[in-house]
């Protein structure tokens, strides 16, 4: 049976269309999410126009080249008339690329100066120090009321959340004790690492204004050890009225009486250092409250939780940044084996609790 063979022009059009399409389909992935902030604006304006003039530059030469092999195909081997030289001709292909560049950098230049520019007061002032593999925020950080310092760590089940209020300034302060991490929102469209300068007085900031209410994920950018994707973080823009509301929120929930030891408890020692507990394995008394001494002795953020064989939180000690030492006062477990960790390293710091 004689098979149908598929026309010359539809061929042609297949052979044009399929990779413009394809083309145009990932031409969606290099389109940056909606920008969410005033300085994201002008980045975002930036991209297009350096986009457009791309695609500008894209179609005309190769519309040119295109149109020159259909144009001056030959189908024998004669060397076509040779030109040594058009003034004309060089001197535009001098002056395009150069109004490209100048106009390239003169609209980096303008949105560098929208990104860099520091308010005199801004609304908002944040500590944020990245660790392996974490996000603490602290606020309060330039004024002098203690009512207003508020602090909050992420781990990996419970990522830290950002509270910021919508059309203020806020001013960031990026801090790392350990290695580089990179402070990065997506509908920011800007990110900033944080680096750990030997000079504790020295770093980097980063300030934004929000536009719009929401809640905006981040996430470390700057691969950073073994669980650099579980840094990720939280953002919750909201009017200044409800920012005053959550912050205060915050506060009072974070408030707690500083632990102390029960009068005659049984006293269970542990350390951190080097990412590593001194033990794996706790023997504590079953059925009665206990302390757990733990000493942190390195400059990263550890605590101690304790959960059952299902996974669920028995007891979660406060995130402490050493070196210090802190007591833990436990309530007691019933006969039996348990799971302690490190919330802020739980895949690699844990270790079994036996109560006997």
């Amino acid at each position: 049976m004689r098979r149908m063979a598929v026309p010359h022009s539809l061929r042609g059009v297949l052979r044009v269309g399929v990779p413009l399409l394809l083309m145009v389909l990932l031409g969606g992935c290099l389109i940056p999410p909606e920008p969410e902030t005033k300085e994201s604006q002008a980045v975002f304006t930036l991209y297009n126009v350096i986009f457009a003039m791309a695609v500008v530059v894209f179609l005309a030469v190769e519309g040119m080249i295109v149109w020159s092999i259909f144009r001056y195909r030959r189908k024998d081997d004669r060397l076509p008339h040779q030109l040594h030289g058009n003034t004309l001709v060089e001197i535009i292909w001098t002056v395009i690329p150069t109004v490209i560049v100048l106009t390239i950098f003169a609209g980096s230049m303008i949105t560098l100066g929208t990104v860099e520019a520091r308010s005199p007061h801004p609304a908002v002032t944040i500590e944020v120090d990245g660790f392996q593999w974490n996000w603490t925020f602290r606020y309060g950080t330039t004024d002098n009321d203690p009512s207003n310092d508020y602090s909050i760590t992420g781990t990996p089940a419970k990522p830290a959340v950002m509270g910021l209020p919508v059309g203020e300034p806020v001013h960031l302060i990026l801090k790392s004790n350990d290695v580089i991490h990179s402070f990065f929102v997506p509908h920011f469209l800007i990110k900033r690492d944080v680096v750990p300068f030997p000079d504790p007085n020295h770093h980097n900031e980063l300030e934004f204004t929000v536009t719009n209410p929401g809640t905006y994920a981040g996430q470390c950018a700057e691969f950073c050890g073994t669980a650099h994707a579980q840094m990720v973080f939280q953002i919750q823009a909201m009017s200044r009225s409800d920012y005053d509301t959550w912050l205060k929120d915050q506060i009072s929930g974070a408030a707690k009486p500083s632990a102390t030891a029960a009068p005659n408890a049984q006293v269970v020692k542990i350390s951190a250092d080097k990412l590593k507990f001194s033990t794996d394995r706790l023997e504590v008394p079953a059925g009665v409250p206990f302390v757990i001494e733990f000493e942190n002795k390195e400059a990263v953020q550890h605590n101690i939780a304790i959960t059952d064989e299902g996974g669920k939180e028995l007891f979660r000690g406060d995130i402490i940044q050493g070196p210090q030492t802190v007591k833990y006062n436990v309530p007691a477990l019933d006969a039996g084996e348990y799971t302690f960790l490190c919330d802020v390293h739980p895949t690699i710091m844990f270790g079994t609790v036996v109560a006997k």
